[in-house]
């Protein structure tokens, strides 16, 4: 890979050890209905990538409640209750740090993720954030493919010159749906065959990236 134009962040389990966090609270949610938790659980464990509401809308189907949006709205919010002060408290990914220090003074770097809006807005604020990326996704509105092409389109780059960093085989998925290039961070979740080329950490590809700066 030559030097990136762009670079594009997944954010949990990126930037933030905070996979963990989302997993148990998917656990609380679904015990409120424990004739279909551990369904939803393996859902879950087998669609990392996907947002909290199409986990939920598989919920509603599974009881026969499929468009219920005042029990969807229901759930989102006991799990951003959940959730928002624990990510606030979770540690850096090892390394995300001086990523950040070090690699966005000398490339563009966006943020996209697949949590809603609100709730990563306040938890970048709340972790002073924001300001190292040069713009931010979430999702809803955003699907991770088409951030990546916007920020494509923004930076007048092509898909070659692009560098989306994630953790799941989600984002490996996107990458390929839109051309750009891959690095993974291990951070316990499984990627699609071939393996992409993988770090345990931010401080790794650190070093793989600003070689690729010089």
């Amino acid at each position: 890979m030559d030097s990136p134009r762009v670079v594009i962040l997944d954010f949990d389990g990126v930037v933030l050890e905070s996979n963990a966090v989302k997993t148990e609270a998917f656990r609380d949610v679904f015990a409120r209905f424990p004739e279909h938790a551990e369904a939803m659980m393996e859902f879950h464990r087998a669609h990392v990538s996907l947002t909290r509401f199409a986990k939920f809308d598989r919920l509603l189907e599974l009881m026969g409640r499929a468009g219920d949006s005042v029990l969807r709205d229901d759930l989102a919010a006991d799990f951003s209750r959940q959730t928002l002060e624990r990510i606030v408290a979770a540690p850096f990914v090892p390394g995300a740090e001086a990523f950040l220090r070090d690699v966005t003074p000398r490339v563009p770097v966006y943020l996209a993720s697949v949590t809603p809006a609100h709730d990563l807005a306040l938890i970048l604020a709340r972790r002073d954030l924001a300001k190292w990326f040069r713009n931010v996704y979430a999702c809803p509105p955003w699907t991770k493919p088409d951030a990546i092409r916007d920020v494509i389109g923004r930076e007048g780059a092509a898909p070659t010159q692009a560098l989306l960093i994630g953790d799941s085989a989600g984002d490996q998925r996107a990458a390929r749906m839109t051309g750009v290039h891959f690095l993974a961070r291990d951070s316990g979740l499984s990627f699609d065959s071939p393996a992409p080329l993988t770090f345990p950490d931010l401080s790794e590809i650190t070093d793989f990236i600003m070689k690729r700066l010089t």
